[in-house]
């Protein structure tokens, strides 16, 4: 099959044609009218505006991996030393073009010096601000910008069932598909990765990256700010709220919840309550406020409160947690705003967005 590309580099272009042989001569198949474009590096997937059905079905023995690859020390350019001890004939040819690919578009050095996270790592000042928001964010950098930058372009995939995690894996083509909250989610089965097309209003193709991650947590690792993604997780936070008492809200872990609307879990305590993770999304506010307002509710007239009163002070305790989201949030934006880093508007935006959705939803 063949791909359409326009490219504002030549070099580029020739190496996604060449992706796109290798793939298609190994049962690759995509929409008929997909286009790929770059432009000053920034790739991404057209088709015809309103298409509908299969996007990209992609073999899984197309899906590179790197697991074991050993890569030249340095954040100028990848370069292969050694490909993964496991990996075939045609994803040791995939994985060196890709590597090429993202030379060509000067995606390692982008992410070395222009990446929102290399602004944390580098200033106390902004990575003392957004530790209360996202505590062991310094934590999870690797090792190499190699690594690192890889870490942002792969998927983890369990070839085998009895694997208990999955092996991050490069997507040919797919990896061109941007993150969009209504974008197609990856789907592995019989043998191929399958994407569908899923536009938003215009002919750029979207995937959607994973569920969990809100707005900062994706400018945090991707890069970039999302107006998508319509809801905000709550910071870890121990208030004493005058009349109301003890409010928690825990620090939210990848294994918890499997989805971002997932309910929290509520311990009434003697002093309060505590909530085990709490999110905002900005198009069901119902939910978290019938949610708090009913548990702060029972605590209060557990604690011999008048439902009158327990609905008033409810109302105060909600607000209490909005308003110490967005105060976090805004000290972040202040940090930031002090930085002349390439990455610091796209994270100050990132946090300013994050701080209007719970202060919509919270009432802050």
């Amino acid at each position: 099959m063949q791909l359409t590309v326009a490219s504002d580099d030549p070099t580029a272009a020739e190496l996604l044609q060449g992706i796109a042989s290798l793939c298609a001569a190994r049962g690759a198949q995509w929409h008929p009218e997909l286009r790929l474009e770059v432009v000053a590096g920034a790739m991404r997937l057209l088709a015809p505006a309103h298409s509908s059905g299969p996007l990209i079905s992609m073999p899984t023995e197309l899906l590179v991996p790197i697991t074991g690859a050993q890569w030249d020390d340095t954040s100028e350019a990848l370069r292969l030393r050694q490909p993964p001890p496991d990996a075939t004939a045609v994803q040791v040819d995939l994985l060196e073009l890709q590597a090429q690919l993202y030379n060509a578009t000067a995606k390692l050095p982008w992410w070395t010096s222009r990446h929102p996270a290399r602004l944390v790592e580098g200033s106390a000042a902004v990575a003392a601000a957004l530790a209360p928001l996202k505590p062991g964010q310094l934590n999870q950098q690797s090792q190499s910008a190699v690594a690192g930058f890889l870490a942002t372009r792969s998927f983890r995939w369990r070839a085998d069932p009895t694997q208990e995690q999955g092996q991050p894996v490069l997507l040919p083509l797919i990896d061109c598909l941007n993150h969009h909250h209504h974008g197609a989610p990856y789907r592995i089965g019989e043998g191929a990765m399958r994407i569908r097309v899923a536009q938003a209003g215009g002919q750029e193709c979207f995937a959607h990256y994973g569920h969990r991650r809100d707005g900062l947590d994706l400018v945090l690792h991707y890069g970039h700010c999302d107006h998508s993604t319509p809801f905000a997780h709550s910071a870890p936070l121990d208030l004493r709220v005058e009349g109301v008492g003890r409010i928690q809200v825990e620090q939210q872990v990848r294994r918890q919840p499997a989805h971002p609307q997932d309910p929290p879990r509520v311990t009434l305590e003697a002093d309060g309550l505590k909530l085990s993770h709490l999110c905002c999304h900005l198009h069901h506010p119902e939910r978290v406020q019938v949610l708090l307002r009913l548990a702060l509710q029972g605590s209060l007239r557990r604690r011999g409160h008048s439902p009158a009163e327990a609905d008033h002070l409810a109302e105060r305790g909600l607000q209490a947690i909005g308003e110490a989201n967005v105060r976090l949030l805004r000290q972040l934006v202040a940090a930031v705003g002090a930085s002349d880093h390439p990455g610091a508007s796209a994270l100050a935006e990132a946090a300013q967005r994050q701080a209007s959705i719970v202060a919509a939803v919270l009432r802050a």
